[in-house]
């Protein structure tokens, strides 16, 4: 848990909440903002990329304070193939992999730093390179402790 008072924040104490967001079009970024009042501690990401038969995207999980991009990381080790579908897990203690399995079952894990806490207007989201027409991010799920 993130001590909040060190930042003169005077809250209650934090709920762990799993927080499905918004499910962008294809061809679309994931885009998830903080609302009033709300501070997480980001705990893990789970992103899920459909892929067609052309495309070959690397997504990179962006986090920033509405303004300033602060962090950022690959979500793998290699560009996501042709006609598949990966999970990538964004989580603290985890190491950057490639991609394993094929299909619609691959998966690939990305480290995301300890206690980082976010505010209101702070944004999750994705800037992926390659991403086209045939690329298809699933709503994206937050397990955050969330304090009010």
């Amino acid at each position: 848990m993130v001590d909040l008072s060190r930042l003169g924040i005077a809250l209650g104490s934090g709920e762990l909440r799993v927080v499905t967001g918004t499910n962008p079009a294809a061809n679309g970024e994931v885009n998830e903002t903080l609302g009033t009042g709300v501070y997480w501690e980001l705990v893990a990401v789970k992103l899920t990329l459909v892929q067609g038969l052309t495309q070959t995207p690397q997504p990179i999980l962006t986090l920033d304070d509405g303004a300033t991009v602060f962090w950022e990381t690959l979500g793998s080790s290699a560009a996501q193939a042709a006609s598949t579908t990966c999970v990538y897990t964004f989580a603290a203690g985890q190491d950057l992999t490639g991609q394993v399995g094929s299909g619609a079952n691959v998966h690939s894990n990305a480290p995301l730093p300890p206690g980082i806490l976010l505010g209101p207007g702070y944004r999750i989201r994705t800037s992926t390179l390659g991403i086209g027409a045939n690329s298809d991010y699933a709503a994206p799920v937050l397990y955050v402790v969330e304090y009010a």
